[in-house]
């Protein structure tokens, strides 16, 4: 009796306790496709309920009656049955009904928005070639709905066996109508394909983007002056068109792309194909249509799991707590507004360099994401020279010549693990220099030579490479900035001359400056003297060395003879008088010089009478007396004329 009451008892225990077990657990950022599964762990095997944040209980997945009502329900088995097992599809009384969500029931081909696909669909905007073959079936919807942005969907499984590229032909029709309405081409994939895209009459396709497991690969060949944007996002689902061929997530990837880019507005998809034609009416849909797809629904997986299904959250009403509850008990998850990451900035900015600039992008999202900047491939460290402004952009005190180079504007939502990343392409402009003001003091003009003083505003840190040149006449003169004070030299005495001056920097050449005419000052001409006012010192020398005997007097006269000489050869002073003075006192002075010579002759005459030794030095004394004089004279002479 005990024992069957405490078994009575665990067993209410476990169904007390027994708990909802939720997954995913934790705070979602969601806009579509989320599904969500809740079991009830209790012994009962109870089918657990979800409620909305409005405390309704949401109705389990029903098939429409139009998507559920087949034409011919014997094909449809005999055609799709085999895939009753996989994902998209269900059996149901022997027969294939696709029951989840976005997926027909009948075709279980993709049925998203009014893109219905449809196979063997033959009016498509785009068409498909093999190998020159006539146009291929297609996989295909269009959609007439009218968005800001078009995206067309190109899809295939292989291209022809060949490193040849597989040619997309695109022409944009209506631009100059539509200039506002952004155009986003898809080219998917399930095997590696070499693309070639073309894009005709110079047009320009906003976003590429590139869906594949070969993203990776070197497969895509584009002019990419006519492609703003190029996106391959990593592990982003993919799909052709027809997944029971090769499988494929098309549901979900028409979702990523409704989240990230727009409404797709076309899709064409076929098994394989070597060209490809699309043109893109942008004035075809007019009228915008409001988009109501499913919000919500359920699937009950077992008897006691449910699995619970979000799509395009586009009311505040649709987010907040959802709750799963068993029979015992409940678990709730909170549903946050998300929205996508959004980086939109211009590719090529220009930057002053020297002053402060902005390079412009602007980051959104829900959750709001974190902005970083990258250049050239390294992140910036954000302190200092650099700040990152509300909204994303990227500041800069002051621009020097290293940011010259490609950033990169990227946002990342922590939350989610999205990220979003711009290239930007920074150009740095150099600012053109002011003319500086020229100025010429009279004082510092001379006859060969004049000085140029120049004022200016410009600073050296500002203008790379800044110098001046100053013109004047044919000739030119180039200066560093850092030279002020210039000097024009080899200029011609009594000359006119015209001088102005440029700054010239890498961001060009200035006007002119001020224009200022001047005259150099006349030759100044210093008088010579003649070598007759001074060669009387060299007869004066050579007479010393025939008649001197006194070692003392030659030493004397000869010192006498370098001091003439020095005066002599000095040079003139600029100023006739004082020529003239310095004329007078050599004359003088040569004047004294030979009277003292001519003492000392005296004197060794009247000596040389006065002691003869013998007759014959008698006769000697007295021939030298009459002739040595007379021919001394007479040589004396002789030079003097000469000089």
């Amino acid at each position: 009796m005990y024992i069957q009451a405490l078994l009575l008892l665990a067993i209410e225990i476990e169904c007390i306790f027994s708990s909802v077990v939720l997954k995913p657990t934790g705070n979602q950022y969601v806009k579509s496709n989320l599904q969500l599964t809740c079991t009830d762990e209790s012994v009962d095997y109870t089918q657990p309920e979800w409620i909305s944040p409005s405390s309704n209980k949401i109705d389990t997945f029903q098939p429409s009656e139009e998507g559920a009502n087949c034409d011919n329900a014997e094909s449809c088995n005999a055609e799709f049955g085999r895939y009753c097992q996989n994902s998209f599809a269900s059996c149901v009384n022997g027969f294939c009904a696709c029951q989840q969500f976005g997926i027909d029931p009948c075709s279980c081909l993709a049925s998203l928005n009014d893109c219905h696909m449809i196979r063997g669909n033959s009016e498509n905007i785009t068409t498909a070639t093999l190998v020159g073959n006539d146009p291929l079936q297609y996989t295909s919807c269009e959609s007439n709905i009218a968005t800001d942005t078009e995206v067309h969907v190109i899809a295939m499984v292989y291209g022809i066996q060949s490193p040849v590229y597989t040619n997309v032909n695109v022409n944009i029709l209506n631009r100059n109508m539509n200039t506002d309405k952004e155009v986003v081409l898809v080219l998917v994939s399930d095997r590696l394909v070499f693309w070639e895209v073309n894009i005709q009459n110079n047009e320009t396709v906003d976003r590429l983007v590139q869906l594949s497991s070969y993203q990776d690969e070197d497969n895509l060949k584009v002019d990419h002056r006519q492609v703003n944007a190029i996106d391959k996002p990593k592990d982003a689902p993919y799909g052709i068109g027809d997944d029971a061929i090769h499988g494929g997530k098309t549901v979900d990837m028409m979702l990523y792309l409704e989240e990230n880019y727009g409404h797709v507005s076309s899709f064409t998809a076929t098994e394989a194909a070597n060209s490809w034609n699309i043109t893109i009416d942008l004035a075809r849909n007019t009228m915008m249509q409001n988009i109501n797809p499913p919000v919500v629904f359920t699937e009950n997986l077992q008897p006691w799991q449910t699995k619970l299904t979000l799509a395009w959250l586009q009311n505040d009403e649709d987010y907040g707590t959802y709750t799963c509850r068993g029979k015992h008990s409940q678990n709730n998850l909170q549903i946050l507004k998300r929205e996508p990451i959004v980086v939109q900035a211009p590719h090529k900015q220009n930057i002053t360099f020297y002053e402060g600039g902005v390079i412009r992008c602007d980051v959104t999202g829900l959750p709001k994401p974190k902005v970083s900047w990258l250049f050239d491939g390294n992140f910036l460290n954000v302190s200092g020279q650099y700040d990152i402004l509300e909204g994303g952009s990227l500041n800069i005190s002051k621009v020097t010549i290293h940011e010259d180079g490609t950033f990169e504007c990227r946002g990342d939502q922590v939350e989610t693990g999205d990220t979003h990343a711009e290239s930007i392409k920074v150009t740095i402009i150099h600012s053109v220099p002011e003319p500086p003001v020229i100025r010429i003091p009279e004082e510092d003009v001379g006859s060969y030579i004049a000085k140029i003083h120049i004022n200016s505003t410009n600073a050296v840190e500002k203008f790379m490479g800044l110098h001046y040149i100053i013109y004047y006449n044919d000739q030119n003169l180039t200066t560093s900035s850092d030279n002020s004070v210039p000097e024009l030299i080899s200029l011609t005495p009594s000359t006119l001359y015209d001088v102005h001056a440029v700054a010239v920097s890498m961001g060009g050449t200035s006007q002119e400056s001020n224009h200022i005419k001047f005259t150099t000052k006349v030759e100044i001409t210093t008088m010579q003297p003649t070598p007759r006012d001074v060669a009387t010192s060299d007869v004066t020398v050579m007479m010393l060395r025939d008649v001197a005997t006194s070692d003392v007097t030659v030493m004397m006269l000869r010192d006498v003879s370098k001091t003439v000489n020095s005066q002599v050869t000095e040079k003139p002073r600029s100023s006739s008088k004082k020529g003239i003075i310095a004329a007078c006192s050599i004359g003088a002075f040569i004047v004294f010089v030979l009277f003292i010579i001519f003492i000392i002759f005296i004197y060794q005459k009247l000596r040389s009478r006065q002691k003869p030794d013998s007759i014959g030095d008698k006769h000697q004394v007295n021939e030298l007396a009459e002739t040595e004089p007379l021919a001394q004279d007479k040589e004396c002479n002789t030079k003097t004329d000469a000089v």
